[in-house]
């Protein structure tokens, strides 16, 4: 049995409280107790791990520029000369090494590596094609089996969607349940081969130091601002999808037929797709969930947890805020993320030329 000590539980409140720098850097939120951006110093009122966070590059190799950090850890550093002092010693060139055959290379590995997917056990129903009305009566997913939904990685992620209130108003509050659902799914997915492979290109390519796992963990996990203090992070926008008059995010299948099995999603048209052989299929879409309508969607349909979310990761860290090429069963076409808080998952979908 493991016993929270007093000091730890200091930490941890002091860590919810905004005294630690992760996740902060260049951010002057006018709150919190102690900060972490470039005056800080001036004012001395810097978080204690303001130094080891934010000066250095370890695990913000490739991030996006942001002026207000104190130094940055992107391949533009060195023109403005505003490079973290370890810069070329952790990131090594920070990912301009990295090209689109890389990328490329990569991501077809990692679909090839794919072994969870459930494409085949789906049985779907497009209708209507168009950007404007309910062209589709009926449900995009006709039949999903519970064999689909039971895999060793898909299982577990539909634990933690449960656990987050979509509207962005609203902070979350996560009890040791979902905390260790939470772990338990990056556990399934850390097991994967996709997830190993992910792992060494990062590191090959000094996009990462450290474990994967943690990154992943702290890059899609972290709870942060979108219009409530705590309402959002990484994984719930992507992989749930969140409603601020409109939808925003929500661009994964699970979750999707999920919603709409439980009729609180109606689907109204296609847009686009791209086939990848028989793991997959790349939509775009529109439809209403609860309400709220969603013009323009996309997803994968019928991969794993573990393929999205490296593909994900990989192209947040090697080409953040831009499109990333991608390659799977010899189809181009790219995902786009977005930062937010610097080194945070704001936003990553797949998206069809």
């Amino acid at each position: 049995m493991i016993t929270t000590t007093p000091l730890v539980l200091l930490l941890l409140s002091a860590g919810a409280l905004g005294q630690s720098c992760v996740g902060r850097c260049g951010v002057n939120d006018g709150v919190s107790s102690c900060q972490c951006n470039s005056v800080c110093s001036n004012f001395g009122d810097c978080c204690g791990d303001y130094e080891a966070v934010c000066l250095s590059c370890k695990d913000r190799c490739g991030e996006s520029y942001l002026q207000s950090k104190p130094c940055q850890c992107n391949d533009k550093c060195g023109s403005y000369s505003n490079c973290c002092k370890d810069y070329d010693e952790v990131c090594g060139g920070g990912g301009q090494g990295v090209t689109d055959d890389d990328l490329h290379t990569i991501t077809e590995e990692m679909f090839t590596a794919e072994v969870n997917s459930v494409y085949d056990q789906l049985t779907l129903d497009f209708q209507g094609k168009g950007n404007s009305g309910d062209l589709a009566p009926g449900p995009l997913f006709v039949s999903v089996p519970e064999s689909a939904l039971s895999g060793p990685t898909i299982a577990p992620l539909m634990k933690v969607q449960d656990n987050y209130i979509p509207s962005v108003s609203q902070a979350e509050e996560q009890d040791a349940t979902e905390i260790a659902e939470q772990n338990a799914f990056l556990d399934a997915i850390m097991n994967t081969e996709v997830m190993k492979l992910a792992e060494t290109f990062l590191h090959s390519k000094n996009l990462l130091t450290g474990s994967l796992r943690d990154k992943l963990d702290e890059m899609w996990f972290t709870l942060y601002k979108r219009k409530h203090d705590q309402s959002s992070s990484g994984f719930e926008h992507v992989f749930v999808g969140e409603q601020d008059g409109g939808v925003s995010g929500f661009h994964n299948w699970v979750n999707f037929q999920k919603e709409e099995a439980e009729g609180d999603l109606n689907y109204f048209s296609w847009m686009d797709s791209i086939k990848l052989g028989t793991k997959g299929e790349l939509l775009m879409n529109r439809y209403n969930w609860e309400g709220h309508m969603k013009n323009i969607g996309s997803m994968f349909i019928g991969t794993s947890p573990e393929l999205e979310m490296a593909t994900y990761t990989v192209c947040f860290l090697a080409r953040p805020d831009s499109l990333c090429p991608v390659q799977m069963s010899n189809q181009q076409f790219h995902v786009q993320t977005w930062t937010i808080f610097g080194n945070l998952v704001g936003s990553a979908y797949p998206d069809i030329p």
